[in-house]
């Protein structure tokens, strides 16, 4: 095709960008808390066979939010979400960047509008400086980032001279509004896969848990020992999704603890 006849993938828009924005917040995995045992056991977050990457063994990741994957409308207390807040040098080999959750993406969950488009031009792993790109560019900072307040689609096309060319940008610049959006919070999370098991041990600054994980005294000497910040959540008779605010709060804690910001 004619170079002056092109549309721009999002990796090809970020490979044009700078900035000198740098994002202080670490990797954060979610799981179910019955894995706490396995995880702390094994020592490393295991690569697992992947249902939308088949035939590859991936870990899941997401840049400095909680999010989490599975719905339950009656959950055990061994059911609740587990949050591990690692530090962001912790792996390895990083196999993909995405700049939201690709299994919705791949089970069409997200809007039309960004979804037409090729999964393979959201993939940024290629560019170093992906992850602070995209947090500067649509959400200003890991505060905005953190919280789910992206700039106005329209601020973001003028500032970086988008049109339609940027079509892909400009959906995601949608999706970051939720314009559409039917889908959970890990649609506006960075995801991180890596290809390898990640270890645990000196890597993990914080924990998330349910009460009656944390009332285990082992589990907290545990933690204690290994200088890691423990928060816990209560529990209620509701849905795990309900308990997403409480979860957020209590990683929110942690990263101030660790002074990664003040609000």
């Amino acid at each position: 095709m004619d170079e002056d006849l092109r549309e721009y993938t999002l990796a090809e828009f970020l490979t044009g960008q700078s900035s000198n924005f740098r994002s202080g917040l670490p990797l954060v995995h979610s799981t179910a808390s019955s894995n706490i045992w396995k995880l702390l056991e094994r020592g490393h977050i295991v690569a697992t066979p992947c249902d939308t990457f088949t035939g590859e063994n991936l870990a899941y990741f997401f840049h400095g939010r909680p999010s989490y994957r599975k719905f339950l409308e009656q959950p055990q207390e061994w059911e609740l979400p587990l949050v591990l807040v690692l530090k962001s040098t912790c792996l390895l080999n990083v196999r993909r960047i995405f700049p939201f959750d690709s299994g919705a993406f791949n089970s069409n969950r997200l809007p039309t509008y960004l979804s037409r488009f090729d999964q393979s031009g959201y993939e940024v792993s290629g560019q170093a400086t992906a992850l602070d790109l995209i947090v500067d560019i649509f959400f200003g900072g890991d505060d905005s980032y953190y919280h789910g307040r992206a700039k106005p689609r329209d601020a973001i096309s003028r500032r970086n001279g988008l049109n339609m060319r940027h079509a892909q940008v400009l959906a995601l610049c949608a999706l970051y509004n939720r314009e559409q959006l039917r889908a959970d919070d890990r649609t506006l999370a960075i995801e991180v896969q890596a290809d390898q098991d990640v270890a645990i041990k000196d890597q993990l600054l914080g924990v998330v848990l349910p009460r009656p994980y944390f009332d285990d005294k082992g589990l907290r000497k545990y933690f204690k020992e290994r200088g890691v910040i423990v928060r816990h959540y209560d529990v209620y008779p509701v849905n795990t999704e309900a308990y997403m605010t409480m979860v957020y709060e209590e990683v929110k804690a942690i990263y101030k603890r660790l002074d990664l910001f003040n609000d």
